[in-house]
């Protein structure tokens, strides 16, 4: 019988070795139907087991799914659900049109400062996509993450980041010098406006997003302008090659990736509280888009062992990495050095 068999398989001694009757066939059959289609309540008894095992194992008594046919109809329905957040993302009135008109692009493509479409996609719309508070010191700080025009067409963001404000900004990108310019001007003098004294405790801490356009999850890369102005970008796009090409790259610091290995870095610093690639605002950012274990590490550190954080990164030779990626090697070297 397609129960028992299924049922010699658990690691459950009362499951495993039960001996189904008639009866109890045609019990189990109504309380499956129960658990998948109404609503059942656990019984107390041998079929609480039975379900569970079912269900797959958990502690809970969770859906069934006891068939490849059924198992295949709930990933197509994630499927769907993922294609429609996508093509959320691209319906018609998210999308920003560009036009470039060459007779070989292949040519174009080889020379970075000639490659208008790879130029184009590269430059940051001055509207943030994700922005975050923090105290510290007695301050309060502000965080904003700004989006290039290529991260736009990815399926990170979510499609009501692309409002009119939006489309206005990106209707400039025909003139990258001066788009690059406004950009500038606007993001600075937002990021002076959102900092200050607070009144908080000085010894305290405390963070917190006030609105992210970012999924879960995203692949992307990092670059750090100044304390609380970074641009977001895909994969590999703001490589150390293609920064040499950029209309900012007299003002791009550093880059990393959504793990937290540092892709170029040209501040040169190691400390938690100037900015570069061990500047306590990239892990911020690590934990809330990415969480990743090294962030809460570096927080964790941050706010109960600063001054240790610091005299290992004193001790830290770099020859294994930038960043705080290399944890292990880091730790390691200071205590040596303390030996």
């Amino acid at each position: 019988h397609i129960f028992l068999d299924k049922f010699r398989g658990s690691p459950n001694k009362a499951v495993a070795t039960v001996e189904l009757s008639h009866d109890m066939v045609n019990a189990l059959a109504r309380q499956i139907v129960k658990q998948k289609f109404e609503q059942r309540y656990p019984s107390g008894d041998v079929y609480d087991e039975f379900i569970r095992f079912l269900s797959g194992e958990q502690d809970s008594l969770m859906e069934i799914s006891y068939t490849k046919q059924q198992q295949k109809q709930k990933q197509k329905q994630k499927a769907k659900s993922q294609d429609n957040d996508t093509m959320d993302v691209f319906d018609k009135k998210n999308q920003l049109t560009f036009a470039f008109k060459t007779d070989n692009y292949l040519d174009m493509s080889k020379n970075p400062n000639k490659d208008e479409a790879r130029l184009t996609l590269s430059l940051p719309i001055s509207v943030p996509i994700f922005e975050m508070q923090y105290y510290a010191e007695g301050c309060r700080k502000s965080i904003q993450v700004y989006p290039t025009i290529q991260f736009l067409y990815s399926h990170h963001i979510m499609g009501n980041y692309i409002s009119e404000e939006v489309h206005r900004v990106g209707k400039g990108a025909a003139d990258p010098q001066k788009f690059c310019a406004d950009f500038v001007s606007t993001v600075f003098s937002r990021a002076a406006s959102k900092d200050g004294m607070n009144g908080v405790d000085p010894d305290g801490f405390d963070s917190k997003v006030i609105f992210s356009y970012v999924k879960q999850h995203p692949q992307y890369t990092l670059v750090g302008i100044q304390p609380g102005v970074y641009v977001i970008g895909m994969k590999d796009q703001f490589n150390l090659h293609d920064c040499e090409a950029h209309p900012l790259h007299e003002i791009l610091q550093y880059a990393a990736d959504e793990v937290g290995f540092i892709l170029f870095d040209k501040t040169n610093t190691k400390s938690v509280d100037e900015f570069g690639p061990y500047f306590f605002e990239q892990y911020l950012l690590l934990d809330a888009l990415s969480k990743q274990e090294v962030a809460q590490n570096v927080i964790t550190y941050y706010c109960k062992h600063k001054d240790k954080l610091q005299h290992c990164l004193d001790h830290y030779d770099e020859k294994q990495g930038k960043g705080f990626v290399c944890w292990r090697f880091l730790m390691n070297q200071s205590l040596l050095a303390e030996k």
